[in-house]
């Protein structure tokens, strides 16, 4: 077997993005790794848009000090 072989089926093995239709699923480790990933990615979103409903609820507020 040459390096080259060796190489092309490591990367036809990889990841080619992070999109949730590319991934291979059927390898646990990917598996657990996007499912934290997206989690963590989706909490700071949602942290983010809290954030941003509680700062333009404080702007719009009649008897704000500002």
């Amino acid at each position: 077997m040459y390096i080259g072989e060796l190489l092309c089926a490591g990367l036809a093995r990889s990841i080619q993005s992070l999109l949730p239709w590319d991934i291979p699923w059927h390898d646990p480790s990917h598996a657990v790794f996007f499912i934290a990933f997206y989690g963590a990615l989706g909490a700071i979103g949602m942290g983010m848009m809290a954030a941003l409903g509680r700062t333009l609820l404080n702007l719009f507020k009649k008897d704000s000090n500002h």
